[in-house]
């Protein structure tokens, strides 16, 4: 499998949650990739606000689906909300490695360190450290970061890796489903493991 490059391409899209377990139920109707885009062109299933934002969003819930092992697709509905959260963040995480190494090196680094509070200079650390390891990322303006860091906290909240008390945003450690958990593992998923749950 071809190595991920790193990219900014999450500016432009949503956490997609609703979207995401929409796909899934059409797939498990029986519906195929190619019926479930056509529902999307001719009636606008996901609720797009243009067809170029639909076909947009059906593309890139389409590769995270695709990116995900067959069994823990086929498991989402039999898990609780917070779950099959975890299953559309997996799915981000497999398809945007920029996003995978934040989660890894600075969400999971703070669960390890018993951190409470998230700071936003703790994405702006992350993106100067990348910035300073690749080309690619030292080339993003200082928009595109901002916006990077917009997206991260979003995406972590719309998860419910950050949760909000008394107007302040603290982690919040997930507890993923025994099934789901094993599955991971099996998958050779290990290292999204890791990262979404703060171990060592």
């Amino acid at each position: 499998m071809e190595e991920l490059k790193y990219s900014a391409g999450i500016v432009s899209k949503g956490f997609w949650f609703q979207e995401f377990k929409k796909y899934i139920g059409l797939l498990q109707e029986g519906k195929s990739e190619l019926e479930i885009k056509e529902l999307q062109e001719k009636g606008n299933i996901l609720l797009a606000p243009s067809p170029d934002y639909g076909k947009k969003m059906i593309g890139e819930i389409t590769k995270r689906i695709k990116a995900l092992p067959k069994d823990i697709v086929e498991l989402f509905f039999n898990l609780n909300v917070s779950d099959q959260k975890i299953i559309n963040l997996l799915g981000i995480m497999m398809t945007d490695r920029l996003f995978f190494e934040f989660i890894y090196e600075v969400y999971r680094e703070e669960l390890i360190l018993g951190t409470i509070n998230f700071e936003d200079s703790n994405i702006r650390v992350f993106l100067k450290n990348k910035s300073e390891q690749s080309g690619k990322v030292a080339g993003f303006t200082e928009q595109t970061k901002r916006r990077l860091a917009g997206a991260y906290k979003t995406y972590l909240k719309e998860a419910n890796l950050l949760v909000e008390e008394n107007n302040i945003l603290i982690y919040h450690k997930v507890i993923i489903d025994i099934q789901l958990e094993n599955m991971i593992k099996k998958a050779t998923l290990y290292p999204y493991l890791k990262a979404l749950t703060g171990v060592s």
